[in-house]
């Protein structure tokens, strides 16, 4: 049966249906640049700034990458990166962000399609928080899993400017965690390397 427009009933209206597919297609895009970059990486530095290079740009404005050894490490990488943030933003730590540390902790992606708490990425070196220095308006967090447990986080930001990250992303960012925990392992010599 057709709507008044002559759509069919139940079907996405052709705008919709571009985005959609335009949405899987960076999805996709990013899921390979993610998986060359698990396996090219030569070791845990580079793993690190190349993961988060192949997530941001289409995907995210920002990415934060850490692993949570001792001392905690983290690579930032941004759409129009401005050096001296991204800088700062490598000086934070995963451990003062409230919502890296729950998806660690639980050992389970997390997804704030808004952000309702300016402090939820934590705070700057000057005391600024983080979602306002980089225009935070949603956030997803990937645990990088390997073993029995999370060692590490990666994290997308999205701004202002395009749409707000949701589940589908969140399942992309689910399995570059385990790609990337796969990578470390290797690199560490662990069971899967």
């Amino acid at each position: 049966m057709n709507e008044p427009g002559g759509r069919a009933a139940g079907l996405m209206p052709g705008d919709d249906l571009l985005r959609l597919a335009a949405s899987w297609t960076v999805g996709l895009d990013t899921m390979a640049r993610a998986a060359i970059a698990a396996v090219t990486a030569a070791g845990e530095t580079q793993l690190r700034s190349m993961m988060a290079e192949a997530l941001s740009g289409k995907f995210a404005d920002w990415v934060f990458v850490d692993f949570l050894t001792s001392p905690p490490r983290r690579a930032v990488s941004a759409r129009e990166p401005d050096p001296a943030l991204v800088a700062a933003l490598g000086e934070t730590t995963a451990r003062c962000c409230a919502v890296i540390s729950s998806a660690v902790s639980r050992c389970t992606p997390e997804v704030r399609a808004s952000i309702d708490d300016e402090w939820m990425l934590g705070g700057l070196p000057d005391g600024r928080p983080v979602t306002r220095a980089i225009g935070a308006r949603s956030v997803a967090v990937g645990p990088i899993l390997a073993g029995d447990g999370a060692f590490g986080a990666i994290t997308v930001v999205r701004g202002r400017v395009g749409p707000r990250l949701g589940f589908r992303e969140l399942g992309i960012l689910a399995q570059i965690g385990r790609l990337a925990g796969v990578a470390a392992e290797r690199l560490r010599g662990g069971p899967g390397g």
